[in-house]
């Protein structure tokens, strides 16, 4: 079965030849709160890497800023910098696209005699 040229696959297909689901979910809140679960195809019993106490971590990883991505009318070019020239071009970029379309779509009526200058 394919949608919008992806293959998509059932969930009876992700089944060993016994019936059970591939997927080992982990239901020990213990182990879900000391360790990070971070591959759920991994072979043997070793639950993954354990949580340090914040003080193992370096400085500059609770400073990330996490947000999501601001609007262009909310970033400065002189503070923010490259991410607001990012924004910018995604924007014109954006817009050529829209642009593209409607000629694309409205190509029949420009040689319209409507269309013509008088």
């Amino acid at each position: 079965m394919h949608f919008r040229g992806w293959s998509v696959v059932s969930w009876k297909s992700l089944r060993d030849p016994t019936g059970k689901p591939y997927f080992k979910f982990k239901e020990d809140a213990v182990k879900l709160a000391t360790h990070v679960c971070i591959n759920a195809y991994i072979q043997g019993e070793e639950p993954g890497p354990k949580i340090l106490p914040n003080s193992e971590y370096p400085d500059w990883l609770f400073k990330l800023d996490l947000r999501a991505p601001r609007e262009l009318e909310d970033l400065d070019p002189e503070k923010d910098g490259w991410m607001y020239w990012r924004a910018l071009r995604k924007r014109q970029i954006e817009q050529n696209q829209r642009i593209q379309k409607l000629k694309t779509k409205f190509l029949h009526l420009q040689n319209s005699p409507s269309m013509k200058k008088k």
